[in-house]
């Protein structure tokens, strides 16, 4: 993304206040004169509405943060700070300054914000952080680089014309973030008001946003990296003027557009810098676009910060893996990466102390800092950095003329069908939201002076509305009577008894798979355990009264699927044991335990269900050419139960295996289980092709995106 866009809530908002006031702060080029950074810049309808604008004084938004104390000494939220979140706050900067006696003041927030974050009930504000991708922050130093060793040269005029190229791509940033804040007041600023849970309620639309827009310009790795704190204060009054209360904002309804910003964010900039004269070139992973002529490995090189979080993600993907006995999930993912983030981060005083990825006892001198960046590249033998925004406006006088991928209705159709073919490919059902942020990743670059944000909406709409051959439909149910007059927000026109943005989509191909699932499942199959056979012999097992329940239940069972759900410690794989026990002696079948770990298909061996896998060992983990060790489950009999701890006992049609890999001659071996090196098999259902082979065994014939696990 040429912006890629965060959100978090906030507990402290001197994290970015706390850097002012020193060496003046004037404007944004006191971040390369004083230490510190720049000061923020009001924004919002909020702030205007209680007479914020221009530049943000410490003192006034940390009282309306932290304290809901307005402008004027007015307390406008009342609401008392809980004792022991105050006296928890005291003990840790107290155990803080003991181990650390000369601690910054900066760093005491620090310290304070994360005891605030412990308290999930008071959350100040919310970070909304717009970053600019890193050919824009090392195209942005190269300016400053070349602008200081010109005015050493004493050339002063070419010094300021190089600044000023700089502020331009500072100021496109930070009037991406207003534009954006002006997006989040028109899309994603409701309150909640009379009463109401956490699904009931009335939403109500807010009258404007309060922000604090700060501009900084490192990375915590103390490379060039622009990015933009967008500090939302949690509080909003209703846009109908009913009352003058400040009130809650939802955050939920927040957090859910983040998606759908990051276009915003991510098209606004990319047009801005187009509009400067730079050519912005699509990225080869199809996310946003880059500037030419920037190259990549000096943006490699001031990446420290990505290198440092991706090789901890790899242990904590490896880690995970050896615990649980498979690959992490896409989400579980994202969460080791949220952790991989925290577990490298350093602090800000220290990002501020680092230079050249060495961290001093002193903060350096801006012009220390700009030196030590040009002596990188020099270092590594690649483009000097204050060379590469020579090199950018080179590549833009060359490829000045070049044709622009044409966007025609044909196009936008085009980028709606790919839209809509990843996003249902990550969610069995999905958010506008979510679909707008496909769309803006299947769109070019577009021509300079382009409406990106108008061009996204449109195609998004497009891919909802049955004209571009998507075949999507809307599966949230509407209001089963008409409660309009019962009041109807202006932003979205929808009922204020219904949450906004909550329209959910799919594609009739999924729900078709759906289904088929669904009646393969519901059919009808032959009893072969009687009720009081299976009753006298349960009586016999050590099980309890709810587990020998169960066991009656599976065992005459005469739908193809059975579903037993019980909550953790319930003893499910123990009592799965025990049906898989007495349906071998009633029938003499086989019953083969499938769970999506190792581990839990050791705990199924361990209960006395010898024949359990784990169906998500991941592709690779076989040498090529060594045949498949474990016991092929396409031999399993039609009628056979395959027991899911946690979940489901089914009766499972055979299909043949059609990865290619050698099924053994005999049962695997435990050693053979254990190792957990089994090749995917791919299963063919009648009229489909075989599944994708990215996920081991499963014994349901159906496509891997729609199994059921």
């Amino acid at each position: 993304m040429t912006a890629n866009v965060t959100l978090h809530a906030g507990h402290d908002v001197a994290y970015f206040t706390s850097g002012q006031g020193r060496g003046g702060c004037t404007g944004a080029m006191s971040y390369y004169t004083a230490a510190g950074e720049p000061p923020g810049q009001w924004a919002g309808k909020g702030a205007a509405g209680l007479g914020l604008s221009g530049q943000v004084d410490p003192n006034v938004i940390g009282r309306l943060y932290q304290h809901n104390i307005g402008p004027d000494g007015e307390l406008l939220v009342k609401r008392r700070q809980a004792k022991a979140t105050a006296e928890r706050e005291q003990e840790a900067v107290a155990a803080h300054l003991a181990a650390h006696p000369y601690a910054s003041a900066l760093e005491l927030a620090e310290v304070r914000a994360a005891e605030r974050g412990k308290d999930p009930h008071s959350v100040p504000y919310f970070d909304l952080t717009i970053s600019a991708v890193k050919s824009v922050s090392v195209l942005h130093a190269s300016y400053r680089v070349a602008a200081r060793q010109a005015r050493g040269r004493g050339e002063g005029d070419q010094a300021a014309g190089l600044d000023a190229r700089a502020d331009e791509i500072e100021h496109a940033l930070m009037d991406s973030a207003r534009e954006v804040v002006a997006w989040l007041e028109r899309h994603a600023t409701y309150t909640r008001t009379g009463h109401h849970s956490a699904r009931t309620g009335e939403w109500r639309d807010g009258d404007g946003l309060a922000a604090g827009l700060f501009l900084h310009h490192l990375s915590r790795n103390g490379d060039p990296q622009l990015h933009v704190h967008v500090a939302i204060w949690n509080r909003v009054q209703r846009a109908d003027g009913a009352d003058a209360k400040w009130r809650t904002l939802d955050s939920r309804t927040l957090h859910s557009q983040r998606l759908a910003v990051a276009p915003v964010a991510d098209r606004i900039l990319e047009t801005k810098l187009a509009a400067l004269g730079h050519v912005m070139v699509p990225r080869a992973d199809g996310n946003g676009a880059e500037v030419g002529g920037v190259s990549q490995d000096v943006m490699d090189l001031f990446s420290s910060r990505a290198v440092a979080v991706t090789g901890e993600l790899d242990r904590l993907a490896k880690e995970y893996q050896a615990v649980h006995g498979r690959q992490p999930s896409r989400r579980t993912l994202w969460l080791l990466h949220q952790q991989a983030g925290q577990n490298t981060r350093r602090s800000k005083a220290q990002a501020r102390r680092t230079m050249a990825r060495q961290t001093g006892t002193a903060e350096p001198t801006a012009a220390q800092r700009l030196a030590a960046w040009e002596a990188q590249t020099a270092h590594r033998e690649v483009q000097a950095l204050s060379a590469v925004h020579e090199e950018a406006a080179r590549f833009a006088t060359e490829n000045a003329g070049r044709a622009r991928p044409v966007l025609d209705a044909a196009a936008k159709r085009t980028a709606a069908r790919i839209a809509v073919a990843e996003v249902q490919k990550q969610h069995a059902v999905w958010s506008m939201a979510q679909l707008r942020f496909e769309v803006h990743r299947a769109l070019p670059v577009l021509k300079p002076g382009a409406d990106g944000q108008a061009v996204v909406t449109e195609v998004a709409r497009l891919a909802v509305c049955g004209r571009a051959g998507t075949e999507v439909v809307q599966v949230t149910a509407p209001d089963i009577t008409d409660v309009t007059s019962l009041g109807v927000r202006a932003s979205d026109g929808g009922t204020i008894y219904r949450p906004p943005n909550e329209e959910r989509y799919c594609t009739l191909a999924h729900l078709d798979t759906e289904e088929q699932i669904l009646a393969a499942a519901r059919r009808t199959v032959l009893q072969l355990v009687s009720h009081a056979a299976a009753r006298a012999a349960v009586e016999l097992t050590g099980l309890n009264g709810e587990q020998r329940d169960a066991v009656v239940m599976m065992l005459t069972a005469t739908g193809a699927t059975t579903v037993l759900v019980a909550p953790a410690g319930a003893g499910k794989s123990h009592t799965m044991a025990g049906f898989a026990r007495l349906w071998t002696t009633f029938t003499g079948r086989r019953v083969i335990g499938l769970t999506t770990s190792t581990n839990a298909a050791r705990v199924l061996a361990h209960e006395g269900l010898a024949e359990s896998y784990n169906t998500c060992s991941p592709c690779g983990r076989r040498p090529p050419g060594r045949p498949c060790t474990r016991t092929s489950t396409s031999r399993l009999r039609l009628g056979s139960p395959t027991p899911r701890p946690g979940g489901t006992s089914a009766s499972t049609p055979a299909r043949p295996c059609t990865c290619g890999c050698a099924p053994p001659s005999s049962p695997g071996t435990t050693s053979a289980r254990s190792s957990g090196r089994s090749p995917p098999h791919r299963w063919t259902a009648p009229g489909r092709s075989p599944a994708s082979c990215t996920i081991a065994c499963s014994t349901f014939p159906y496509p891997r995106s729609t199994r059921t696990t």
